[in-house]
């Protein structure tokens, strides 16, 4: 029987940490008193650490990983927790390694740094590698869309060619094959000279249960063919005798599947080496025990039995169980080549019992295949086992095909909702932005509108003011024109009235003062008289300059008064106007003032031409210093308001001067029962 090695590196490097702690006393490390902050000492590679055995490591680990909550999360406390998670792994503790990688995924993820969660997902895959395939497959699986996701490809690859050793141990050699063959198209510019070699034994592993030999020994020699490389630029002796070895009883094994015995024996002889024997005893146990099959199977018996017994003595001490399931069956094909049946049948049960109890279902099946041909007498009873085995193996291994497919097909679905999902949350945020934009600009519009308006509005009322300034300039010109011309008649009623009566009486009674008769008497009563009527137009003169037209005062209500008075000059309608006394005409916007003057002037026009009136009313009333309500009234002959046609260019003019300070101008009129309008105004 031909025992088949393949050696599969995880490769899991570690780095050198350093912690700020002294942890146990047993490793003295420099104290600091930040906590969090990386010390001066190597923790796992110093000398006292290697020295310790895996129990003494255990609890210092597990001392290690009690404070590991208190480091602060940055990325050199992740690295040190990752190697922490390695060194779980190496001794074989995969609960308190899987633990440990479940704080880093939730600290990874706090931090948002991609790299280190799907490290975190490779490093959990790790943990289940031999417990749980399918958990490490879906692990290997998150950890591989991370790296593509970062660009990662030769931890793409390393992830593809995991989950292909997951798919191998699971008997799924085709997919398997499938996946190693991908995970090469992505190395073919690398420089991982190990993973490189890995991906070629697992290939040819693959294709070697298939029953494609020769492929498998293409893929085997390729794998030699990176030796050289490889020793050279590694350092680790021992990785290094492992790669060799597993190479030479690889290629070793397809010899024999192809029956070219000779060339087995001689591939198997140029490793066997002194240092070999001394220095790793378990390959060594390997090889001989390889190399006596294959005397065995090329009829060269003479030190057989001697060579698979050393093996098998070696791999008690040394190995684990499957390696001594090989031993056991190669002893026992051997003993029945040798025509010796008892201890044939004897060491093939071992064989099988021991498979059993590892639940190793090639094993099983080899030992039961050989059982059936040597025990002649118990073959129906190990052919209907074999039988059953069998059919569960085929049952398992397409149970085993769906699962991993489903595995994928899960993860492809959750991606694609996830994708899903993000297309939504991205149209949810870019729509959110949109709108805000949106709603920024139409508050922008408004507010430049607003203060387009306000300006527009500052204008007018700058305008109006300049309107109602021009007014009073105006009215205060008139007015002190008629000042003038009314101080001119005074100063000649003054000249040629008031002083030529007094020098005239002053005279007469000068010349009548030289007399005391009757007569003169009646003469000078005469003048005082008329010195009585000289006072009272003197009396009249000072009345009229104190008379309102020359007190010096102008306000809105003289403007108002004056264009009333300069209309009833005309004598064709009276107009009569009345202001509540109230009102504070310096507290309201020039713009309304005007509005109001220019509503009553265009109203006044509007009588003067077309109503025939005898009177008209204008009253102002002022409401709570809150509205301003103008009424103008006339008795003339009025017209339909209800018809549009009778709107003339003037009640138009007056409805737009309203609209301009958001007022609104009512007209009511009927024929022959003159006509009313109404405007109210805010103050």
């Amino acid at each position: 029987m031909v025992f088949f090695l393949l050696i599969f590196e995880k490769n899991i490097l570690r780095k050198t940490i350093y912690l700020t702690l002294s942890i146990l006393s047993i490793v003295p490390l420099s104290c600091n008193e930040n906590p969090g902050v990386i010390g001066n000492y190597s923790l796992f590679e110093s000398k006292v650490y290697v020295k310790m055995d895996s129990r003494k490591k255990l609890n210092y680990l597990d001392s290690i990983n009690t404070l590991s909550n208190s480091l602060k999360n940055d990325t050199i406390n992740r690295n040190f927790l990752f190697d922490l998670a390695a060194e779980y792994y190496y001794l074989k503790d995969s609960k308190k390694s899987f633990k440990v990688c479940e704080n880093l995924l939730d600290m990874s993820t706090k931090a948002k740094d991609t790299l280190s969660i799907a490290k975190s997902f490779y490093y959990m895959g790790d943990c289940y590698e031999t417990s749980k395939r399918d958990s490490a497959y879906y692990y290997y699986q998150k950890a591989e869309k991370l790296y593509r996701l970062v660009g990662n490809y030769e931890k793409v690859a390393k992830m593809i060619f995991n989950k292909a050793c997951m798919l191998y141990f699971e008997g799924n050699y085709l997919e398997s094959e499938i996946m190693v063959s991908d995970a090469l198209q992505l190395l073919k510019k690398s420089n991982d000279l190990e993973l490189l070699y890995s991906c070629y034994n697992l290939l040819g592993s693959n294709f070697e249960k298939l029953e494609e030999y020769d492929s498998a020994l293409k893929y085997y020699l390729l794998a030699k063919r990176i030796l050289p490389d490889l020793l050279k630029n590694n350092a680790d002796i021992t990785k290094m005798n492992n790669y060799k070895i597993t190479s030479a009883v690889n290629i070793a094994a397809i010899y024999d599947k192809t029956a070219q015995y000779d060339a087995s024996i001689n591939v198997l002889q140029s490793v066997l080496t002194p240092e070999l024997k001394k220095d790793w005893q378990s390959q060594y146990a390997t090889v001989i025990g390889n190399l006596g099959y294959s005397k065995m199977k090329s009829g060269k018996m003479e030190g057989v039995e001697a060579l698979f017994k050393e093996a098998l003595k070696i791999s008690l001490k040394k190995d684990n169980g499957s390696n001594i399931i090989y031993k056991y069956s190669n002893l026992g094909e051997y003993y029945a080549v040798v025509k010796d049946t008892v201890q044939s049948i004897h060491y093939l049960k071992k064989s099988f019992q021991l498979a059993e109890k590892l639940k190793s279902s090639d094993d099983i099946k080899n030992s039961l295949k050989l059982l059936s041909v040597i025990d002649y007498r118990n073959a129906p009873k190990y052919d209907k086992r074999y039988i059953i085995l069998n059919d569960s193996l085929v049952k398992v291994q397409r149970k085993n095909r769906n699962k991993y497919a489903r595995i994928e097909y899960e993860t492809s679905v959750v991606e694609e909702e996830n994708k899903i999902l993000n297309v939504k949350i991205t149209t949810i945020i870019t729509v959110s932005v949109l709108l805000c934009l949106l709603l920024i600009a139409i508050i922008i519009y408004r507010y430049i509108k607003s203060k387009k308006l306000e300006i527009a509005m500052l204008l007018k009322q700058q305008e109006a003011e300049e309107e109602v300034f021009k007014l009073l300039k105006e009215n205060q010109i008139k007015m002190n024109l008629a000042k003038v011309s009314e101080q001119n008649r005074i100063s000649r009623e003054l000249h040629d009235g008031v002083l030529n009566k007094l020098y005239g009486t002053r005279l007469q009674l000068g010349i009548l003062n030289e007399s005391d008769t009757d007569e003169v008497k009646a003469k000078r009563l005469t003048y005082v008289d008329l010195l009585q009527e000289i006072e009272k137009e003197i009396r009249d003169i000072s009345h009229d300059l104190h008379s309102d037209i020359f007190n010096g005062a102008f306000n809105f209500n003289s403007l108002l008064n004056n264009l009333i008075n300069e209309q009833n000059e005309l004598k064709v309608t009276h107009f009569s106007i009345k202001i509540d006394s109230t009102l504070a005409w310096e507290n309201i916007t020039g713009l309304v003032k005007i509005t109001i003057y220019r509503i009553v002037q265009e109203a006044i026009q509007n009588v003067i031409k077309h109503a025939n009136a005898k009177e008209c009313r204008i009253e102002i009333i002022n409401f709570s210093n809150k509205e301003l309500h103008l009424t103008i009234e006339d008795n003339g002959v009025g017209f339909d308001s209800n018809k549009k046609e009778n709107e003339g260019i003037g009640l138009k003019n007056m409805e737009e001067r309203a609209k301009t300070i958001n007022s609104k101008l009512n007209v009511t009129s009927e024929l022959g029962k003159g006509t009313e309008i109404k405007v109210s105004f805010k103050i």
